[in-house]
């Protein structure tokens, strides 16, 4: 499907761009690697957002779902998180070969 392998080339390239980003201090000489949670860059970005998700995902449904499944995900870093999407979009977009089993 032509739609994931598009979306797996954007979350590979969101992916190269946060490594590229937190791999710079290091390379530099300026400090440690440190990767950076999606949670840290919602938080930076919009953190109005990420409270009125919390909220609503907790009204929604249980607030173990947020506490189990959800924070754990956005805690974890963000180029190891949309490579991992990444991989996974481009691997259910690949293209299939048409097996005949017809064929005597």
């Amino acid at each position: 499907m032509p739609v994931l392998r598009f979306l797996a080339s954007l979350f590979l390239l969101v992916a190269v761009i946060t490594l590229a980003a937190d791999i710079t201090p290091r390379l530099s000489g300026a400090g440690a690697f440190t990767p950076t949670s999606l949670a840290k860059h919602w938080a930076d970005i919009a953190p109005a957002t990420l409270a009125s998700a919390k909220a609503r995902i907790g009204s929604a449904t249980a607030p173990a779902v947020w506490d189990f499944i959800i924070q754990p995900l956005i805690s974890m870093p963000t180029f190891l998180l949309f490579g991992v999407l990444g991989v996974l979009s481009g691997y259910a977009g690949r293209r299939r070969h048409k097996v005949n089993i017809y064929i005597n």
